[in-house]
């Protein structure tokens, strides 16, 4: 077929042929007339005779197409008469292997050959009817409908496009973006100061009172005598100023600081200069306690003697009045007006504190107060002097309690030196302030504290509770063994060696600071302990007693460990209920224990009973889960406390599960 000669006379065979047999099968047929678009669509192959296997030129059907057949070309004809067009499409590779189509299809007719016509050469149903896939025209005016593939070959599938942004409540593929995230953090930002504010204001005074601060006029009398001393000793006829004494004097030479001469010596050393560090440390607060307290009794003094000035001079007003005795002051204290005056603004702060909220919400004020006082962020004067003052009996048994000797602090101001409230700071019920954080309220709850037993009279006439540290194990239930033990893990310390290792972190626990590791609750285990920022008081619903937070326990931060009589047996009384390998057992606060026994039940509650073993030995921590300052701690009692129990529950709470009683 490479000779022109040759191809010149096929294509008039197939000319002359293959139109006159198309012209005749359309002129028969009158379906045509009924199509909108009649269009002609034919396809050539290229087979071998001898792979055909004798079949007619019928197109009979075979389930098998002739592994030599190779397609050519695949044309449309449009026979509307508008516009005669032909869209050749692609032709696809010939294949390799042999392809089994997905239904039976039969083979075209065999192809003419040069020398020879075919007898007869009709319509193919596959021709007319059939369509393989192809791509859209470019022409816009056209599109025709795509039909399903019936080939061995399958079209690929188009890649699905995903639409961003497309809004929808199914939700079946979500974007990460659409997840809910954490707010990022802005690298860029500047640090800037916190304004202080009446609720950091308070919180700091509790946290002074609950700290490790020692207010007791003694300790500045023992530096003064302690310099003395060593002054004494080295030869100095007297102490004098600072800045008077040479070079050669120094504080390791009164004996106060001693420096270290050695290795030998430099843990004796480092301990007594802790020591000394502490003691002139706790001085220097309780001295600038006693400076507020003298700079709020000097504001009564100036304004007394701007009254006397007044009185004895009825012609001067009182502007004038105060101008003399500010002046009067100026010459006395060697100042300029301008400072005397911004220095009577602070001091008149402190005495606005302690008319409201007596003179414990002034000593403990820590450092922040003159801040608080100069810049007054907060300070509005009325508000402040009622939410103080509601917190007035409060912050005095605290402080009473927790630290008998601070009240002498008064006495270089003529006040009273007794203290009004005595005993354990759980041996009284205060009585709430309601309106907000820091254990702070409004005018309401400023009721005088009562004691403990008073509260639980009406029930019990010979209540009685002590308060305990650690828990006390039952001897006529246990005799000599604690039923909290469990046994230590095994370790390779060496024999005769006992090490405890936290079953948590893994680190090791000892009550020596020095060698312990773990610090899953430091604040109770490996460490001294510290008072617990929390007060008994009385609810207004009902629920006798409960415990409030004064400053806020960070989530996982323990509120305190759960005490009592470790005992067993126990029945219809409120006690705890747990166990371990060996032995299940029982505490008991009915009359011994810690504050802990106060912490109501609640539907929705802010911290959580919790297990831990420490040096072999289980305790029951209460753990915070997020309680801010001045909220009620309160606890979930479980099913077993509630089943049956012919009580009903007042937590309140929109979740409550026990509104009528125990299930």
């Amino acid at each position: 077929m490479e000779i022109p000669t040759q191809l010149e006379s096929f294509c008039q065979s197939l000319s002359s042929d293959i139109l006159e047999h198309v012209t005749e099968a359309l002129r028969g047929l009158s379906s045509i007339d009924g199509l909108n678009r009649p269009v002609l669509r034919f396809e050539l192959f290229l087979d071998d005779a001898v792979d055909d296997g004798g079949n007619d030129s019928h197109g009979s059907k075979h389930d098998v197409v002739p592994a030599t057949r190779r397609p050519l070309i695949s044309k449309r004809l449009d026979l509307s008469g508008a516009r005669a067009s032909v869209e050749e499409l692609p032709v696809p590779p010939a294949p390799t292997a042999p392809l089994v189509p997905a239904a039976p299809l039969p083979p075209p007719a065999p192809s003419p050959s040069p020398s020879t016509k075919p007898e007869h050469l009709s319509p193919s149903p596959t021709l007319c009817a059939s369509e393989p896939p192809s791509p859209r025209s470019d022409s816009p005016s056209e599109s025709y409908p795509r039909r399903k593939g019936i080939g061995g070959l399958r079209p690929a599938r188009p890649e699905i496009t995903v639409i961003d942004g497309v809004d929808s409540q199914r939700q079946m593929q979500v974007p990460a973006r659409s997840f809910p995230k954490r707010m990022k953090v802005d690298d860029d930002a500047v640090a800037t100061l916190r304004e202080a504010s009446l609720d950091k204001f308070i919180v700091g005074i509790w946290e002074q009172i609950y700290g490790g601060i020692d207010l007791d006029p003694q300790s500045i009398l023992e530096q003064w005598q302690a310099a003395a001393s060593a002054a004494t000793t080295a030869d100095v006829p007297a102490p004098r100023a600072i800045s008077d004494h040479t070079t050669g004097h120094n504080p390791s030479s009164f004996g106060l600081l001693p420096a270290a001469a050695g290795p030998a010596e430099v843990s004796g050393s480092f301990n007594q200069s802790n020591s000394f560090c502490r003691r002139v440390t706790q001085a220097s607060r309780t001295c600038r306690s006693i400076e507020v307290v003298v700079q709020a009794r000097w504001i009564e003094h100036f304004e007394a003697y701007v009254e006397t000035v007044a009185s004895s001079n009825p012609s001067l007003s009182t502007k004038k009045c105060r101008k003399a005795a500010l002046l009067e002051a100026c010459h006395d204290f060697g100042w300029t007006e301008k400072d005397m005056r911004n220095r009577m603004r602070i001091w008149a702060g402190y005495k606005e504190i302690k008319d409201a909220g007596g003179w414990a919400a002034l000593v403990f004020a820590g450092m922040g107060i003159y801040r608080f006082c100069k810049y007054r962020i907060g300070f509005d004067g009325e508000s402040t002097a009622q939410r103080l003052q509601a917190l007035r009996p409060r912050l005095e048994v605290a402080a009473d309690t927790l630290h008998p000797s601070w009240r002498r602090l008064l006495g270089v101001v003529g006040e009273p030196c007794a203290p009004r409230f005595v005993g354990h700071p759980h041996d009284w019920v205060v009585f709430p302030s309601y309106g907000g954080g820091g254990g702070g309220g409004g005018g309401g709850g400023s009721d005088e504290p009562v004691p403990l037993r008073a509260t639980y009279l009406g029930r019990d006439p010979g209540f009685s509770f002590e308060h305990l540290d650690e828990s006390v194990v039952d001897v006529r239930a246990w005799g000599g063994d604690d039923p909290r033990w469990v046994p230590p893990p095994i370790t390779t310390a060496g024999p005769g060696v006992v090490t405890f290792t936290c079953r948590s972190c893994g680190q090791q626990q000892s009550d020596d600071a020095k060698l312990n590791g773990c610090y899953c609750f430091p604040v109770l285990f490996g460490g001294p302990r510290a008072a617990t920022p929390v007060q008994v008081f009385r609810t207004s619903n009902g629920r006798n007693n409960g415990l409030q937070a004064l400053t806020p326990f960070d989530r996982g931060m323990a509120v305190g460990e759960f005490v009592g009589f470790v005992t067993n047996g126990l029945q219809d009384v409120d006690v705890f209920n747990s166990s371990t390998a060996s032995h299940p057992y029982q505490i008991w606060q009915g009359r011994q224990g810690n504050y802990t026994r106060f912490v109501n039940h609640s539907c929705r509650p802010n911290a959580q009973f919790q297990s831990f073993v420490w040096m072999s030995t289980e305790r029951i921590v209460l753990v915070s889960k997020g309680i801010g300052a001045g909220e009620e701690i309160t606890v979930d009692y479980s099913e077993s406390y509630w089943r049956g129990l012919d009580k009903e529950c007042l937590c309140g709470e929109s979740c409550c599960r026990y509104r009528t009683g125990g299930v």
